[in-house]
């Protein structure tokens, strides 16, 4: 039995999807975040969930970090602000984190799906999805882009779901054998800078220890050894999905999406650094290395034709004992 449901989320309205397993919630007027997935049999959330009380909004092009920053919001078009270079929107700056993330969206709630949309500001789009429960324990979000001009966009859409992992967790990817990835960034300069070369599931730091990318430990009682990270694999996605497995009992949340249409994937550990929080981020997008621009330098950048659309989904699936 699925439900769709007015609810409340902190001190904001949100809508609230169920199924006998999941319960899902989003937030149409606050960037259409998902703030909460839950799965009921064991009352797991999955999400990073800030500590305040009230709800603490993000303004349009405003600082994604100064506001709620928790949950699982989408960027699009960009990560990373940026100055737009190409006709016909050259010196136009790109919003922190994207634009919609900080926008309201519309919301249409149908008998067994909710459908939410949103038009862009400084860029000619409108970026639609479409959410439903696929079965019991699986969610789908279908995604639709519309370039409404009639000039090429360079874009990315990139998944920023704060995963919490304070029981540990495993990261899985489809890649056989040791691959390779690009720093993004770091706090710990013995593990790497912006460009460096790491190695996965484990590299060299410059200190000569051994680091294991693909586990984080249990949250420790301490603050000591703090540190976060991102990267990104240098080689595209050769299926389109990832997952985590919680080491405490082994429950499996998976994400699936078509590969040809969202081919890299980037990952961000926070270990106490930011916020306190003790999350994994796995962002599969369409472009790497978090801006439009540098992800055309290293030819992994996705375009919005012009009056053209872009179609993808995403599914995420929870596989628990």
């Amino acid at each position: 039995m699925h439900k769709i449901y007015p609810s409340q989320y902190k001190d904001i309205d949100a809508i609230t999807l169920e199924s006998d397993l999941l319960q899902v919630q989003f937030l149409p007027k606050h960037g259409g975040k998902m703030a909460s997935f839950v799965y009921k049999k064991t009352a797991r959330e999955f999400l990073v969930q800030a500590p305040e009380l009230s709800y603490k909004q993000l303004q349009f092009s405003g600082k994604y970090t100064d506001a709620e920053c928790s949950g699982f919001d989408d960027m699009f078009p960009t990560i990373d602000s940026m100055t737009y270079s190409d006709y016909p929107w050259q010196g136009v700056e790109m919003a922190d984190h994207g634009e919609v993330c900080g926008l309201p969206w519309e919301v249409e709630v149908g008998a067994d799906d909710l459908l939410m949309s949103v038009y862009g500001v400084r860029f000619p789009y409108k970026l639609e999805k479409r959410i439903t429960f696929e079965s019991e324990h699986v969610l789908r979000i279908d995604y639709r882009a519309i370039n409404l001009s009639p000039f090429d966009l360079d874009f990315l859409w990139a998944a920023h779901p704060m995963i919490d992992t304070a029981d540990g967790v495993e990261i899985l990817v489809p890649y056989e054998g040791q691959q390779q990835a690009r720093c993004i960034f770091s706090s710990d300069p013995q593990l790497g800078a912006y460009g460096d070369q790491l190695s996965w599931p484990e590299t060299l730091r410059k200190d000569g220890k051994m680091e294991k990318l693909a586990m984080m430990m249990p949250k420790k009682t301490s603050n000591s050894g703090a540190k976060t990270y991102k990267f990104f694999f240098k080689e595209r996605l050769p299926e389109g999905w990832c997952a985590i497995r919680y080491t405490s009992d082994g429950t499996v949340l998976r994400f699936t999406f078509p590969e040809e249409k969202v081919p890299y994937l980037g990952i961000w550990t926070n270990d106490r650094v930011f916020n306190d929080y003790y999350n994994i981020a796995l962002e599969m997008c369409t472009g790497s290395m978090d801006r439009p621009d540098l992800a055309k330098l290293y030819q992994q950048n996705s375009i919005l034709r012009g009056k053209s659309e872009y179609r993808w989904y995403l599914k995420l699936q929870v596989d628990a004992s």
